[in-house]
């Protein structure tokens, strides 16, 4: 009887001892994946977080760029406006010119007409072009705008 006492103890500390060891090891996974599951909070906050600062970084480039886009539109409307005064005043010269001279300042007036309607049209580009285009129709307008120029002074050295 004795034997089956001790038999018997033996099979319960056996049955308790798995099941300590199924509770350790169930522990043991709820712990990891509340670890597991922290982490990815953390994660998800740190992405969020980079990405809120990138937004920002992004809109106060984009903001900076605008600025400089419209200083840099500005200053090439101040040049076109400044050839169109310079132009206004050559047309009353080129309508007070006579012969030969006459004829030689109307073929020119046509041309820094033709420069000036290029450069116009440029300049209406460029309010609606955005990122690479808009390096390369600013690059335009200003290589335009050099021709107008050149033809307004090649005008204005044809009538004196």
């Amino acid at each position: 009887m004795r034997g089956l006492l001790v038999g018997l103890i033996v099979g319960l500390v056996s049955i308790t001892g798995c099941s300590n060891k199924e509770k350790k090891a169930n522990d043991q996974a709820v712990k990891a994946q509340k670890q597991a599951d922290d982490k990815q909070a953390e994660a998800t906050k740190a992405q969020a977080d980079a990405d809120a600062k990138a937004a920002a970084a992004k809109a106060t480039a984009d903001t900076e760029m605008a600025k400089a886009h419209d200083d840099a539109r500005d200053k090439m409307q101040k040049n076109y406006d400044a050839s169109d005064r310079k132009l206004a005043s050559l047309r009353e010269k080129v309508a007070k010119a006579t012969g030969t001279k006459r004829k030689n300042a109307d073929a020119a007036l046509a041309e820094v007409d033709k420069r000036a309607a290029t450069v116009k049209t440029d300049m209406a580009n460029l309010v609606t072009a955005a990122g690479t285009a808009w390096d390369t129709t600013k690059t335009q307008v200003e290589a335009d705008q050099a021709a107008l120029d050149k033809a307004s002074d090649n005008l204005e050295t044809t009538l004196k």
